[in-house]
């Protein structure tokens, strides 16, 4: 893909060459349009035509214009342009003079009477103004004479403010040029008239951009929007260009990291006033009153649809002009633009803006939206408001709207009076933006701002909280976030009051255990959990024992929480899944719908620190499920996620499926630049929980290379084989890699060990697949004897494969020891399988090995189909096809009742098989896969 650069107006264009071998500037998310005005004005230079381009203001139609020009001299035209202006409206032939002035050396060169029209007209000559017909024959003999030896193009910008005699000849040369190679573009604003007779010349509609390319554009333009921000602006432009590009720079860099609140309207730049101001300031000042109510309050409570519904001679005047219009059934008053709302609200005064909240307080039918009404009417500090809205961020924090809790929070100190309650506000949103909502890059200054309040709010757990959490997420800090948190938690009250207190704190000190990964870590974990446990909630009572220490779960627990994973079905909240989620990470009890949920919100503008967490279990769920390509584009999301966010310790959790997956396919070079990053990075700040990670996925590597005695020394490195140490957890992960390990390299009575301890545990009754690795591994270590019992009911079972690698590398097991035995024709089955099994996840270095030990048995394993897309899935070849009409993935997952992320994973997968990079090559594949082919 050519490189993008910012276009001299703002829209960003890409380069690329057209098929005349010409560089067009293809203008963000109008690609359909731009390639109409190319056909268009291939047509033109030829044989002449017209086009009339429309649109609302800001959506492009100059730039498009612009674009098109350029086009046209790359094909050799030559390119004449007028614009129209509101103050030369009134000045005849104005736009007529504006266009042909350029040429104007050329008169002499027409016939008498053609001259004399055309001189007289644009006020070159005196006499007698010409007829219109008169006139526009010498227009056409001059346009005819200008294109005889180069093709024309006249390009005319804001038609509605051509002046009317310039329109009047424009219109009759249109539908006359037919012919000659001239070209006419025009371009007019949706909702303005004028003289030209649209019914005369084909009409191109610009639409607002789709919800894909205005955040490609929004990205592009503004990159350091925090996502809860960029949301914000994607809502309130309305899918207008040039909104989403003047928006945010009305912003200060704090509330572009999302560590200030956004007002509940957006001021408008100067560019955008312009635009939309003018037409609401015409407006009757009752009416402007009305439409202020409904812009502040957004049509929310019964008492404003009561006030809408009860003014109909008011609201008349902005029905009429198209500004707004009334849902008749809702009782609601609609804006036929969101920046009309916000083109009302800064078009009112201070007094007005806070006397209509005041109102909008009185008619609220709930506390959450009264509280916001009357902080918006505070003239200054109001304690008895900010203590409302610290209730109400409370109540949003609850529902696991973090986004919604740290800008209510931020509101509520600058209302607040008590310097201590102010730090108290401003710490925890500093914890909550620093450890779910993603604005961690403003959470230091939070900090500060709270210790500048009230200097003793640094001795409170709430500060400490606020502080370690900042320190794990930004500089990974593991000891002395551990020091400060567990110093807060011996002086804390174990009182009802500070439950939630408590249990944040506890929660920011798991995840300190858990990337610090040694065992002096845990010990106060475990007392304060211990002390603490009647103040805890069951969701994270069970995630400090399951996720703290998986081994050691309890059947009682597993039952428990086995229910709260069957009440996320409808569950919203992302903290609470979050929380859930890690309780079943390492004992196979993921809620997968609820995390897509958890992530879908989190990346469309609310918790991103979460839905980091949900892209990291499910990529792991995806991984050990044979869902490969899924498990990498969830891996490569929270990557990106966490790089765009600056959660530089996430980003290794995010990191370890992709290198499993790099691991068991063969990717060792890429293994081996993330490993080198890690450690750079984690050792110094004492995460040793990354070697844990590094170990394991460098024993996976080691036996995909058929280094079996690297891959025993790197998982004794995590424990010595026999023991699961506490809170080692990924150790329930690797029973069946460490024994195969151990066999494969000769220690087989290490590998016994293991499998005793295993048993041991009842690592087979937490989950259907710790079962199955245990019962696979019990089949590796078995004696020559009893193997064949042990192996067969395994790979027999329907049910093994729901864990498609470490079957296959069972069957693989069993195969070569068949071979072994000279059991060729019993070998040659399972070693088939295995093959098949491995090519279908891409892990070509075991399906090397499986078509070796088949060979080694006198017979190859049966090609599979050949070909683009002969391994498409009935599901994938729907998709791709969805996909080439132009649907995004957000659409695909409507229509099929999927996931826009698992439509993702689909395509992702396809790409690869269609031998294409990006959807804009899906048409042509599909249709070369059609024509070559039937399809699966």
């Amino acid at each position: 893909m050519p490189g993008l650069r910012p276009d001299y107006a703002g829209v960003l264009v890409a380069d690329h060459e057209s098929g005349g071998g010409a560089a067009e500037r293809l203008i963000v998310g109008r690609a359909p349009e731009t390639a109409a005005l190319t056909s268009f004005l291939r047509a033109a230079v030829r044989e002449g035509g017209a086009q009339l381009l429309t649109g609302d203001p800001g959506m492009g139609k100059t730039e498009l214009l612009n674009a098109a020009a350029r086009q046209a001299e790359s094909m050799g035209a030559r390119v004449l342009r007028a614009s129209g202006s509101e103050y030369e409206t009134g000045l005849s032939f104005a736009g007529l003079h504006q266009l042909m002035l350029p040429v104007v050396e050329t008169l002499p060169e027409l016939p008498g009477h053609h001259r004399a029209a055309l001189a007289t007209t644009l006020g070159l000559d005196r006499g007698d103004p010409p007829s219109r017909l008169a006139l526009t024959s010498a227009l056409l003999d001059w346009l005819r004479r200008l294109s005889s030896t180069a093709p024309l193009v006249l390009v005319v910008d804001d038609l509605q403010w051509v002046d009317r005699p310039s329109v009047v000849v424009l219109n009759l040369v249109a539908r006359r040029i037919g012919g000659l190679r001239v070209g006419l573009l025009l371009s007019q604003r949706t909702g303005h008239e004028s003289f030209f007779d649209r019914a005369s010349v084909p009409e191109l509609a610009l639409p607002p951009l789709g919800d894909d390319d205005a955040l490609s554009l929004l990205r592009r333009r503004h990159p350091n929007l925090h996502s809860s921000v960029r949301h914000r602006i994607l809502a309130d432009a309305g899918g207008n260009p040039l909104a989403l590009i003047e928006l945010p720079r009305s912003l200060t860099a704090a509330q572009e990291s999302g560590a200030d609140f956004l007002p509940p309207t957006l001021p408008l730049s100067v560019r955008l006033t312009w635009l939309f101001e003018r037409r609401v300031s015409a407006l009757p000042a009752p009416t402007r009153r009305l439409l202020l109510l409904a812009a502040l309050g957004d049509g929310e409570g019964t008492g404003l649809t009561e006030v809408v519904a009860g003014s109909s001679a008011d609201l008349a005047p902005a029905e009429v002009s198209g500004l707004a219009s009334v849902d008749r059934r809702a009782n609601r008053l609609l804006f036929a633009h969101p920046l009309i709302r916000s083109a009302v609200v800064d078009l009112a005064t201070a007094p007005e803006r806070r006397a209509a909240h005041q109102r909008l307080a009185r008619l609220a039918a709930g506390q959450d939206v009264r509280a916001l009404h009357l902080a918006e009417a505070a003239l200054g500090p109001d304690d008895r408001v900010a203590h409302l809205l610290v209730e109400v961020a409370d109540a949003a924090l609850e529902r696991g709207d973090t986004v919604q809790a740290v800008s209510l929070l931020l509101r509520a100190a600058d209302l607040t009076l008590d310097p201590s309650e102010k730090a108290r506000s401003l710490a925890q949103a500093a914890y909550i933006g620093a450890n779910f909502a993603g604005t961690l890059a403003g959470a230091r200054a939070l900090l500060e701002r709270a210790r500048t309040a009230d200097p003793g709010v640094t001795s409170t757990l709430q500060a400490s909280n606020a502080a370690a959490a900042h320190l794990l997420n930004s500089e990974g800090d593991i000891d002395t976030a551990h020091k400060m948190l567990v110093s807060a938690l011996d002086h804390a009250d174990p009182v009802p009051e500070h439950a939630s207190e408590l249990e944040e704190a506890l929660r920011t000190l798991m995840m300190i255990c858990t990337f610090g990964g040694r065992p002096e870590l845990w010990k106060p974990f475990d007392e304060a959990v211990a002390r603490l446990a009647p103040l805890l909630t069951a969701p994270f009572r069970l995630a400090a024992a399951t996720f703290g220490d998986p081994v050691r779960s309890a059947p009682e627990q597993l039952r428990e929480l086995d229910a709260l994973v069957a009440g996320l079905d409808e569950e919203t909240n992302a903290i609470l899944v979050v929380t859930v989620a890690l309780a079943g990470q390492y004992v196979d009890r993921v809620p997968r719908a609820a995390l897509e949920r958890a992530a879908t919100e989190g990346t469309s503008g609310g918790a991103v620190a979460l839905a980091v967490q949900a892209l990291i279990m499910l990529a792991v769920g995806a991984f050990l499920e044979g869902r490969w390509e899924e498990a990498g584009a969830l891996a490569d999301e929270g990557i990106a996620l966490c790089q765009e966010h600056g959660y530089e310790i996430l980003v290794w959790g995010a990191q370890n499926p992709r290198m499993l997956l790099a691991a068991a396919r063969g990717d060792f070079e890429y293994i081996a630049r993330a490993r080198a990053r890690m450690h750079q990075w984690a050792i110094p700040r004492n995460a040793m929980a990354v070697r844990t990670f590094t170990s394991n996925i460098e024993g996976l590597a080691a036996l995909t290379q058929g280094r079996h005695q690297d891959a025993y020394e790197h998982y004794t490195s995590i424990c010595p084989l026999g023991t699961f140490p506490p809170h080692e957890q990924v150790t329930v992960w690797t029973v069946m890699d460490a024994v195969e390990a151990a066999v494969r390299s000769g220690h087989g009575d290490e590998a016994r060990a293991h499998v005793r301890a295993a048993a041991k545990a009842d690592l087979a009754g937490i989950s259907p697949r710790l079962r199955f690795l245990c019962e696979a591994s019990a089949a590796l270590v078995a004696d020559d004897d009893s193997y064949p019992d042990l192996f067969e009911p395994l790979v027999c079972d329907p049910g093994s494969a729901r864990w498609p690698f470490p079957l296959a590398r069972l069957e693989l097991a069993y195969g070569e020891r068949l071979r072994k035995d000279r059991a060729m024709r019993a070998a040659r089955p399972h070693l088939e399988r295995a093959g098949r099994l491995f090519s279908d996840l891409g892990a070509t270095p075991w399906a090397e090995r499986a078509e070796a030990a088949l060979h080694a048995t006198g017979q190859k394993r049966r090609p599979s189909a050949a070909g683009p897309g002969a391994a498409l899935t009935p599901q994938e070849r729907q998709i791709a096809e969805l996909a080439a009409t132009g649907m995004t993935n957000r659409q695909i997952g409507e229509l099929l009742s999927l996931s826009p992320r698992t439509v993702g994973a689909h395509l992702y997968r396809v790409f690869p098989k269609l031998g294409i990079a990006s959807r804009a090559a899906l048409r042509d594949a599909l249709t070369d896969l059609s024509n070559g082919q039937a399809s699966p």
